[in-house]
């Protein structure tokens, strides 16, 4: 195994230990099924994990595989309907690596039983595997005893997942207030505290397998311009508003030298370049990216709301829409940024250039202050190299920003 691998496949076993606490854990490359104890099977291996599902439950097994997002290709989309049909005959035994978990001496109460009571019925689970970074969280699927999934859990099992597990949580019942046209968004069910950990119970969307048309670097305006008019707070003048003090407030709580340097510097540039500058208040989902989103019903379904934030210039969910959808597919590097950025994408109709050009700078000051203070906590290393490109980009940006021409001069 790589040295990623390792420390992904150490990770699940540890999560797993705490969600079956008093529980023996271990990891197996076999494809033998021990019916005295529970186990979890890697889909599709150990080696390249998406998802653990519930052994011996071929129902749950194949709808944990049947989640469509838009940044799914056609023929991921065909796999996923692939295996799915596979596990759904209960032909588990041809995936061979599997955590077992076996009863100990003393058992404590698991997550499904825990989750069985919250819910009000007798509950499975399954688990996603994301990619490392510094705020991964557990992400459970919780399937119904017909097998559907009903519900998803976050888990907040640190520090900083904890906060954005309860950021969302108020977000989710702050957004239920609304009365949406074009978003679909997940239900709150439960916020609370167990063996620890923070657990967040959202519903689940029911996802459509085929994606909306139109290209996949376009981000859907109309379901934004609805998020935007909702929240709107009227323009304000950008060095005045708490927006830009909270980036200020940012740059205080960096603790490398260098980067509060660089960071400030950049800052400084904007304030005296555009600090009068007249901008719109509005909000931002604050991850808003093809794989955080569905279309069903002619509406747009949306999830993962920790980041959502208000009094925030209007088009900066448009700007990281397409850098997130370019950097996923060529890599975070300098080019890629810069070609996202001027990319008529990220465009409004209804936004002037000049307007356009000040919240694309905006938007990379808001992105490098998360980047920032993402590194320092205890995960913080693996967003290193992106946190390095995203502050030189934001200084390249900053430094090309050009005050805007008296009225009647010409350039």
């Amino acid at each position: 195994m790589s040295t990623v691998t390792n420390l992904n496949a150490n990770r699940l076993l540890q999560t797993v230990a705490r969600l079956w606490p008093g529980h023996d854990v271990e990891l197996l490359h076999n494809r033998r099924r021990d019916r005295s104890s529970q186990e979890l099977i890697f889909v599709p291996s150990s080696s390249a994990p998406r998802l653990l599902v519930p052994a011996g439950r071929p129902a749950a097994a194949a709808s944990g595989l049947r989640r469509f997002s838009r940044s799914l290709s056609t023929k991921e989309r065909a796999l996923r309907l692939a295996g799915s049909a596979v596990l759904r005959v209960g032909a588990e035994g041809i995936l061979a690596d599997r955590i077992r978990i076996t009863p100990g001496a003393v058992n404590e109460d698991s997550i499904e039983q825990h989750l069985s009571g919250v819910l009000g019925m007798e509950v499975v689970v399954g688990l996603g595997v994301g990619s490392l970074r510094a705020n991964q969280k557990p992400i459970l699927q919780v399937f119904d005893g017909r097998g559907r999934c009903i519900a998803y859990v976050k888990v907040g099992d640190s520090d900083l997942t904890a906060g954005l597990v309860r950021r969302e949580g108020f977000n989710l019942s702050q957004l239920a207030e609304q009365d949406w046209r074009l978003l679909a968004i997940p239900e709150l069910l439960h916020l609370g505290r167990w063996n620890g950990l923070e657990l967040l119970v959202i519903s689940a969307l029911d996802t459509a397998i085929r994606p909306a048309g139109g290209p996949l670097l376009q981000p859907p305006l109309a379901p934004l311009d609805e998020l935007y008019d909702r929240y709107d707070e009227g323009r304000a003048v950008l060095a005045g508003s708490e927006y830009w003090q909270g980036l200020r407030d940012t740059e205080a709580r960096i603790d490398d030298v260098s980067e509060r340097t660089a960071y400030g510097e950049a800052l400084e540039r904007i304030e005296r370049r555009r600090g009068d500058a007249s901008i719109r208040l509005t909000a931002w989902h604050g991850d808003f990216a093809p794989w955080n989103l569905g279309h069903r019903g002619g509406r747009l379904q949306l999830w993962d709301w920790e980041r959502f934030a208000t009094g925030v210039p209007a088009g900066l969910d448009r700007i990281h829409y397409v850098l997130h959808t370019s950097t996923r597919a060529d890599g975070f590097s300098d080019h890629v940024v810069d070609t996202a950025l001027a990319s008529p994408y990220t465009r409004h109709p209804a936004c002037p250039p000049e307007e356009q050009d000040l919240v694309a700078v905006l938007y990379l000051a808001s992105l490098t202050a998360r980047y920032l203070i993402g590194t320092q906590g205890a995960q913080g290393e693996v967003l290193r190299p992106t946190t390095r490109t995203v502050l030189d980009a934001l200084t390249r940006h900053s430094r090309r920003l050009t005050a805007p021409a008296p009225k009647g001069a010409t350039r």
